[in-house]
Parts: structure tokens; C-alpha cells; sequence
């Protein structure tokens, strides 16, 4: 199950859709056959590069004063949760691919591309305000 990064997928915001770019390729990393080492590293860089997403996109949409922030950080939240069952479940040397790929789908195809589209028209509207 590749996942492929399309520009229609942009926020409008330089630096968090070069993460959702880094994200996805990270992901499609992660969907290859891996040895447990190579697996482990992966998971490793897909949790710091999910934290320091994570906050960064919560940042943005504080400062944007972002109608259902709290919403959308309970959604991270979940998200962050299911990936660390599964890193917990990868350091223990088995991974539950079925939960990893529930997870990669929702996350790229839900998260970014449904979840955020209203993060996208509010930088838009501010956008287009402040011009």
C-alpha cells in the first residue's frame, strides 16, 4: 500500500508540507520487507519526526487561532498513541502489521489530507486578509 505525496495535499504552510512530504516517505520506507535493525531505526525516526511535526503543526494552528485546535490536537494525540503501541510492539520484536497499516493509511489519507483541509482554508482566508 504506497502512499504518494500530490501537491493537492498542501497546506500552505512551507515548512509542515515539507514534513507531510518527509512523512510520506518515511511511510513508504516503513511498507518495504525491513530486518528487524532496519525496522527499528525507522520507527525510531517516524516517532521523532511525528513529535516534532506534531509540534510544530500545533504551534501553527495556536498561532492561527485555529477554531478547533483542540480537536485537532486530540487527533494527533491519537495518532501519537496508536504509533507508540505499535513501536512498542517493534521493540519487543514483533509488529502487528495490521495496526501498522491501519495507522500509515489513516494518518497520511485521513490526517493530512482530510483532517488538515481546514487547517489549509484557514491559512488561506488569513492569506488572503492580510494581502
Amino acid at each position: 500500500m504506497k502512499v504518494e505525496w500530490k501537491d493537492s495535499y498542501k497546506i500552505g504552510n512551507a515548512e509542515i508540507d515539507q514534513q507531510h512530504q518527509e512523512l510520506f516517505a518515511l511511510i513508504n520506507a516503513l511498507l518495504v520487507p525491513l530486518d528487524e535493525a532496519g525496522l527499528k531505526s525507522l520507527i525510531m525516526k517516524l516517532y521523532r519526526h511525528t513529535r516534532e511535526h506534531f509540534e510544530a503543526e500545533e504551534a501553527l494552528i495556536r498561532k492561527l487561532k485555529f477554531v478547533d485546535c483542540k480537536g485537532h490536537t486530540n487527533n494527533h494525540n491519537s495518532l501519537l498513541a496508536r504509533l507508540n503501541q505499535i513501536s512498542s510492539g517493534v521493540g519487543k520484536g514483533r509488529l502487528d502489521q495490521a495496526a501498522f497499516h491501519a495507522l500509515m493509511h489513516d494518518w497520511a489519507m485521513r490526517h493530512v489530507v482530510i483532517d488538515d483541509a481546514p487547517l489549509a482554508r484557514c491559512i488561506a482566508e488569513q492569506s488572503s486578509n492580510s494581502a
